[in-house]
């Protein structure tokens, strides 16, 4: 007689980092695991048999309501980052994802929680937010520094400056700007991907947001003989953002539409009320986006094949997308070759009554 396969699954369970317990369907632990004794302070014999809360109190979770509630009772699934205090008193920053268990009838057998101790996710967290605030510190001001003893040697302040010398000079001074706003944006891209640069949310006016960044790209739009339009309904649009994030969402995807595309056409911002949002969207005439880069657009540094001959870093559709996920909204493309592209992006109306009355 061939003796029994082992139980896998079990040998799995016990020896996974991350801490398991599984739930009888009134949400009554059936079983822990060791990484989970550890974490809760609960030996397995004290575990089963006690309501899940037991161990994972809500009010030490700072939860207004249990998940695991949520996971038995209206079978969805959780996925919370939290701070679990143990038995001991230890608090410890997890990862809890808990699910319900059916059958393959669908019926619900109990639930699953899994909590994973991400202590030292958190640590290379700070490590990196303390990189990023030395980086501003130590970097961007020398360079501002030196920007400025250039800009003195220009004027003449330590003496006159022969032409050569004079071109030289301002060819530095051109490529320390650069380097300057280089840096600007590479801070500004790493606190809102790092959730250090919370938006300062107020009532915006739409289409007088949009006057401002067409002001200042218009001479940028006239030199390729090109046209700015808008399209807006006769309601007023006001939405809540960032006023000073929003702009830079505007300014980005404008400058980009009329950089990229060719003389003589036109760019052409849209703007609806659609679902409690405001759908916008950037249309150019441009050559279009090659479908392989699709994909890429919003990535840190990426820069497609055809945009070589552009200025840029390609941190502006990364950081564009950083302050749309921000405000809670979302951003996408829309591009065949040959036939434009079109950046579409919403942000959230603001709810305030007030501000829905037509325009005069």
């Amino acid at each position: 007689m061939q003796p029994s396969a082992p139980d896998w699954s079990y040998f799995i369970i016990r020896s996974t980092p991350s801490g398991v317990l599984t739930l009888n369907s009134q949400g009554q632990i059936t079983d822990i695991n060791p990484a989970a004794e550890e974490l809760t302070g609960y030996s397995r014999a004290e575990a089963l048999g006690l309501m899940c809360d037991d161990l994972l109190p809500c009010e030490t979770l700072g939860l207004e309501t249990c998940p695991i509630s949520s996971v038995i009772l209206d079978q969805k699934q959780i996925n919370q980052e939290l701070l679990l205090r143990s038995r001991s008193g230890r608090t410890v920053p997890i990862m809890l994802n808990a699910f319900p268990l059916k059958d393959d009838r669908g019926v619900l057998l109990g639930g699953v929680v899994i909590i994973q101790d991400i202590a030292f996710i958190k640590g290379l967290e700070k490590e990196r937010r303390h990189l990023v605030n030395m980086f501003a510190h130590d970097l961007k001001t020398p360079v501002v520094g030196m920007a400025g003893l250039l800009q003195r040697l220009l004027q003449g302040k330590v003496g006159p400056l022969s032409q050569e010398q004079i071109g030289y000079l301002a060819v530095i001074s051109k490529e320390m700007k650069r380097l300057e706003k280089l840096i600007e944006k590479f801070l500004e891209f790493a606190r809102l991907d790092m959730r250090m640069l919370t938006p300062m949310r107020s009532a915006i006016q739409v289409e007088t947001a949009y006057q401002d960044a067409a002001n200042l790209l218009l001479p940028l739009a006239q030199a390729k003989g090109m046209e700015l339009k808008a399209e807006f309904p006769q309601e007023m649009l006001i939405i809540s953002a960032d006023p000073i994030l929003f702009r830079r969402v505007l300014e980005n995807l404008l400058e980009n539409a009329i950089k990229y595309s060719p003389p003589a056409t036109s760019v052409v911002l849209r703007a609806e009320r659609k679902d409690g949002e405001v759908l916008f969207a950037v249309q150019d005439q441009g050559p279009g986006i090659p479908p392989e880069d699709l994909p890429h657009l919003f990535e840190f540094f990426f820069r497609g094949a055809k945009v070589s001959d552009e200025g840029g870093f390609g941190l502006g559709l990364a950081t564009v997308k950083r302050i749309i996920d921000a405000h809670g909204g979302r951003i996408w493309v829309d591009s065949r070759p040959g036939q434009g592209a079109t950046f579409f992006f919403t942000f959230a109306l603001e709810k305030q009554e007030s501000f829905s009355s037509p325009k005069n």
